[in-house]
């Protein structure tokens, strides 16, 4: 079998230049790249004719959790897609809605973070929440401009960075 890396991560927006605003300016990501796709191989990809779409390619400054940027495979990107044509339809789903996703995003100071942005009038799920176990570390949930759901965290054990996740027996509770 072949080894899978994961390459990136895109999420469709209906409005490219405010949400560049909100991942860039206020969460700190910084662009890569600007792209533009028009027809021919992304009608094919897609699978839908016509297809005009604008993308940022954009990545964290620090790199991936546990790796510093430029080391190794730690190379990921976070693309912002607007879909000009055809348009896409608007919905936020639930928390718990399937299929649904969230992204996760480390952070230093998930306090002053949370204070920061809910001046900006983000929205949040909720304030920061302390978890215990394997370390201790914050984690709060909000939703970007287009309803995205993103998770945000701080991993007040440092040391948690740097171990590899070891894989464990788990018995899930009934019910």
């Amino acid at each position: 079998m072949t080894t899978v890396t994961i390459d990136h991560i895109a999420v469709m927006v209906s409005d490219i230049e405010k949400s560049l605003r909100f991942y860039r300016d206020l969460l700190g990501f910084e662009v890569v790249s600007p792209e533009e796709h028009i027809g021919g191989p992304i009608d094919k990809m897609t699978g839908i004719s016509g297809v005009h779409m604008r993308e940022y390619r954009l990545r964290a400054p620090g790199g991936v959790n546990g790796y510093r940027r430029g080391e190794g495979a730690a190379q990921l990107t976070f693309d912002l897609i607007q879909w000009i044509k055809p348009p896409s339809p608007i919905r936020r789903y639930p928390i718990h809605h399937v299929p649904s996703s969230h992204f996760a995003f480390g952070i230093g100071d998930l306090q002053s973070t949370y204070e920061r942005l809910k001046k900006e009038g983000v929205q949040f799920v909720s304030p920061p929440v302390t978890f215990t176990g394997e370390g201790e570390w914050h984690v709060l949930f909000l939703y970007d401009p287009d309803g995205n759901l993103l998770e945000l965290n701080e991993l007040v054990d440092s040391d948690l960075r740097h171990r590899e996740q070891q894989a464990h027996k788990y018995a899930w509770t009934k019910g």
